[in-house]
């Protein structure tokens, strides 16, 4: 635990973060630029997306979970045009997030959620990856944004924070 979370291996976490960063601002650019994500065919690519994962789910052996293929043809494909957007937007903003370095924890979990709801469709490719990076560098902690934004943010958003409880306590 204490090699993880050695200072010298700050480097490390930080060109992880900046790889799945990349990962992720590539796969968003390329739904934000391309058709079926976003615009007049907004839904076509994730439609096709999730109709593939519910073939997935029968069978002997399924891929996709019969729960999680219930919230597919329930919640998902009614919805198909919000979760378009959510999607291709939300891909995008992680990257940006992890490439800079700024509200890195928040990037991490929105990343690997998502990359979670991808593995429970049933894709493999590089999602098992990614959420593992995802949730080791979450682990070693502030090692994974010392070198980032965070590092100027974070003290400005606790400062905030503590401000605005203190005048809470004074009020009260």
């Amino acid at each position: 635990m204490k090699l993880l979370k050695n200072k010298y291996f700050n480097i490390v976490w930080t060109a992880l973060r900046i790889w799945l960063g990349y990962q992720w601002i590539s796969s968003g650019w390329e739904k934000i630029t391309g058709d079926g994500w976003v615009g007049s065919t907004a839904g076509t690519g994730i439609t096709g997306f999730l109709n593939s994962s519910l073939i997935k789910a029968s069978g002997a052996h399924p891929a996709v979970q019969s729960w999680y293929a219930d919230f597919i043809k329930n919640i998902a494909l009614p919805n198909a045009v919000t979760f378009s957007y959510l999607v291709a937007f939300g891909e995008f903003l992680v990257g940006i997030s992890l490439i800079l370095g700024a509200l890195t924890v928040v990037g991490l979990i929105a990343g690997a959620l998502m990359n979670l709801n991808y593995m429970l469709a049933g894709t493999t490719s590089t999602n098992p990856n990614m959420y593992t990076v995802a949730f080791i560098l979450l682990f070693v902690g502030a090692n994974a944004y010392t070198i980032g934004l965070d590092h100027f943010i974070l003290p400005i958003l606790k400062n905030f924070f503590t401000k605005k409880s203190d005048f809470n306590q004074i009020s009260s």
